[in-house]
């Protein structure tokens, strides 16, 4: 995995790649069910992921539930970027 600096001055690193998880949930109709989800957001992971793209409008909220419960304590030395309305 490739990474590049977040912003000018955050000082942050993050994955050139970003896992979007618009499809964690089925509250649209077809999208990736939670042991789906699990499998996808571990394989992004073990390839050094560490940016991922999550709104509350996902799925209406089931996407942002479902990717919060998926962030684990190994996450927590790892820079979360979310976009607030």
């Amino acid at each position: 995995m490739q990474y590049t600096a977040f912003g000018r001055r955050a000082g942050l690193r993050v994955s050139e790649y970003a896992l979007g998880t618009a499809n964690f949930g089925t509250g649209w109709g077809a999208g990736a069910e939670p042991d789906e989800a699990r499998r996808i957001f571990d394989r992004f992971a073990e390839a050094g992921g560490t940016l991922l793209d999550s709104a509350d409008g996902y799925r209406f909220g089931e996407s942002e539930e479902l990717t919060g419960k998926l962030i684990s304590a190994e996450w927590s030395a790892r820079p979360i970027v979310s976009c607030c309305p």
